[in-house]
């Protein structure tokens, strides 16, 4: 079975930053279970990342993007090839989102990052 580098757009790191803040002020605990629950969720797509469905936004953008559902929220991610070669190699995290967001879709740009 092939194995994707997962990787994080930055601003997917700074979502992720904001939403620990907010969680670590109401309960440390609960923010570093549910940190090391969506990392391991968000790493898990290394294997089989088209195991989920293609994301509500994706008639408006031209590049296939994917939501993986975390308890409420959502995980936006694509699937690249980065070094060139023809065969996708790596998935990038676009967004982490609260799943009563908006749900535009990241920019050309934010996907290349």
């Amino acid at each position: 079975m092939k194995t994707y580098l997962v990787d994080y757009s930055e601003i997917a790191e700074a979502e992720l930053d904001t939403i620990l803040l907010r969680m670590i002020r109401l309960s440390p605990r609960t923010a570093n279970r549910w940190q090391e629950g969506l990392t391991s969720a968000i790493e898990d797509l290394s294997s089989m990342p088209r195991r989920f469905a293609v994301a509500r936004e994706q008639p408006d953008f031209n590049r296939e993007v994917r939501a993986l559902l975390y308890g409420k929220y959502r995980v936006l991610y694509t699937i690249l090839d980065t070094d060139g070669n023809g065969e996708e190699d790596t998935v990038r995290i676009l967004h982490i989102r609260h799943g009563s967001q908006d749900f535009s879709l990241p920019t050309e740009e934010e996907l290349d990052k």
